[in-house]
């Protein structure tokens, strides 16, 4: 077990760690390359010689971002739905830029999935550095699967999520989009995000407006609606180092820093409030990867200006003085008791998720360490999905000095 009080120092050890096992060097020297072509392909490309593109000693790696398991691929054949949902499902939002066989082929749909007559459908959007399955299996996904509550489906972003969010937003746009066409208006829509997948669900709801409506509630575990002031700390160049500005990074990591243009631009738009009915659950202090987590500053903590329906759940807060109330970090917020109880509920009843529809079981709720219906092996696996996101971003081929200019439907 690491310890350490500094949640900065905490990254740079886990991304060494993930040097070191992967032997890479553990040091970054990147040269600017002469032509962005040579390096690899970003949507919006053109620009990437301008954002600073950097060739760095990893490049041969890049296999390392590719998923482990196959029900990560996104090389999936999927099926014809009814009505159109390219290169746009409405005139009011953007047209899509990646090709629909990708963005389709990103879709998992399990054995079974369309046969099913279970009235709840989840939509899983995974975070930063990993793909929908590794990242749900060992925590919501079973819940939700073993207590009957809903069906599952997820999204496999290419390249782990650490592409431009502008890019990964389109994949969830899509799958958001396609998946309700697939199931129809007799069922339900719901979309559950960890870490980054809940700011591109969220950029999503803000620029192809047609989405929102298709959606019945969004539940986020340890989302950054505000940024992370730790982004930089995840920067090649700053590995071991004190962080600073100006170190090669992938895209979708700049971009969720706290003063990104991405992060200002969304909030400007209203982003920083729900579209739909949001339950947002955080851990107060110890969430290694977004800061700040705590209180009405809360990077995870979102408005509800539009009058959607919101609950806003700090889980030490939430239990304190019991063991839900100690420390969980950014991932295994995902094993949490409280969460997956509220989650449960808020699917059951429809979003937000509701304390006091589950009071006289909070105390019990609280004192347990793992949902229930997981054990601590669970956990123990929940927490290697930092150590796997760690490697993919040292591997990542394509970073960039400085993050990806916004699309033309964003200014």
């Amino acid at each position: 077990m690491i310890l350490t009080s500094s949640p900065a120092v905490l990254l740079n050890t886990i991304t060494l760690f993930a040097q070191l096992a992967l032997g890479l060097p553990t040091t970054s020297e990147p040269v600017h390359h002469k032509s962005a072509q040579a390096i690899g392909k970003l949507s919006h490309g053109d620009e990437l010689h301008g954002a600073g593109v950097v060739w760095d000693k990893v490049v041969r790696q890049a296999s390392v971002v590719g998923p482990i398991d196959p029900r990560d691929s996104f090389t999936n054949q999927n099926p014809d739905v009814p009505g159109g949902t390219y290169p746009r499902s409405s005139d009011a939002d953007p047209s899509f830029t990646i090709p629909e066989e990708t963005l389709r082929a990103a879709i998992y749909l399990p054995s079974g999935f369309t046969a099913s007559t279970n009235r709840q459908v989840v939509l899983f959007v995974p975070g930063t550095g990993s793909y929908g399955h590794e990242a749900f299996a060992s925590n919501l996904l079973k819940v939700i699967t073993n207590a009957g509550a809903a069906d599952a489906v997820w999204v496999n972003v290419p390249d782990a999520m650490l592409n431009d969010v502008q890019s990964n937003a389109e994949f969830i746009a899509y799958a958001i989009s396609y998946v309700k066409a697939l199931i129809g208006e007799d069922r339900d829509l719901n979309v559950i995000g960890w870490s980054q997948g809940n700011l591109a669900t969220q950029w999503v709801f803000t620029y192809w407006p047609s989405t929102a409506p298709k959606v019945r509630q969004l539940i986020s575990v340890s989302p950054d609606f505000h940024g992370t002031v730790l982004a930089q700390g995840l920067c090649a160049g700053n590995v071991g180092k004190v962080p600073k500005a100006g170190a090669p990074c992938p895209p979708s990591v700049l971009q969720q820093e706290s003063s990104s243009n991405l992060i200002s631009t969304l909030r400007a738009a209203g982003g920083g409030d729900a579209y739909v009915p949001t339950t947002s659950f955080w851990s107060s202090l110890s969430d290694e990867i977004v800061q700040p987590q705590a209180g009405l500053t809360a990077s995870a903590r979102i408005g509800d200006a539009r009058n959607k329906g919101v609950t806003n759940v700090e889980v030490q807060t939430a239990c304190a003085l019991s063991p839900g109330g100690g420390q969980y970090g950014h991932s295994t917020l995902l094993t949490h008791p409280l969460v997956a109880a509220l989650t449960l509920d808020a699917l059951q009843n429809g979003g937000p998720a509701s304390l006091g529809r589950i009071r006289s079981q909070m105390f019990g709720i609280c004192q347990n360490v793992v949902a229930s219906g997981l054990q601590l092996t669970d956990r123990t696996k929940t927490e290697g999905l930092i150590g796997t996101a760690g490697a993919r971003l040292v591997a990542f081929p394509t970073k960039l000095l400085r993050e990806p200019a916004l699309t033309e439907y964003a200014t």
